[in-house]
């Protein structure tokens, strides 16, 4: 009677082993399909360090309140940087077409090649050309915290840094 209780199971259990390994082999396989890489949008602005703010989560993640007398004084001083940066993005517009241009074809020639020093060379160009715009773009944020320096608490103060650290991570 155990006998014949262990041969059923060692049975059963083999049947289950191999209808699974059955299984396994009958699944199609997808083939490898050979595409071009596709590399990441470049975002010009990012690399240049702009970051518009919204005003209205702004003065919410930092914690004034609308009855505040610095609610639209923090407002007004948001509207105005984002003012500078869209005019300096105005400007410089040709300057951020031409950057991407050269790093997309330098992608796509370094594909054809195998030879990825052509992006790293194109990278280095394009950093330099965007150098002095990286430094008005400093400046004009230094300006604006000195400006919410003088307005906010130091609790206000330390959240618009620590929110400012965050958007920049992203």
């Amino acid at each position: 009677m155990n006998r014949h209780i262990v041969f059923i199971l060692l049975f059963l259990f083999s049947l289950r082993i191999e209808a699974q390994y059955n299984r396994q082999r009958i699944q199609p396989r997808t083939p490898v399909v050979s595409q071009q890489q596709r590399f990441p949008e470049i975002d010009v602005e990012k690399a240049v360090g702009m970051f518009f703010y919204d005003s209205e989560k702004v003065l919410k993640k930092i914690g004034v309140k609308k009855s505040s007398d610095n609610f639209n004084l923090v407002a007004a001083i948001l509207k105005k940087f984002n003012r500078e940066l869209n005019q300096i993005r105005r400007i410089n517009s040709f300057l951020f077409s031409e950057g991407k241009a050269k790093i997309d074809y330098a992608r796509k020639e370094s594909v054809k090649s195998g030879d990825f020093n052509i992006i790293r060379n194109a990278t280095k160009e394009v950093t330099t050309m965007f150098d002095p715009i990286i430094e008005v773009v400093k400046e004009s944020e230094k300006n604006l915290d000195l400006e919410l320096e003088k307005i906010l608490s130091s609790k206000e103060l330390n959240k618009w840094l620590k929110y400012k650290r965050n958007m920049k991570k992203k």
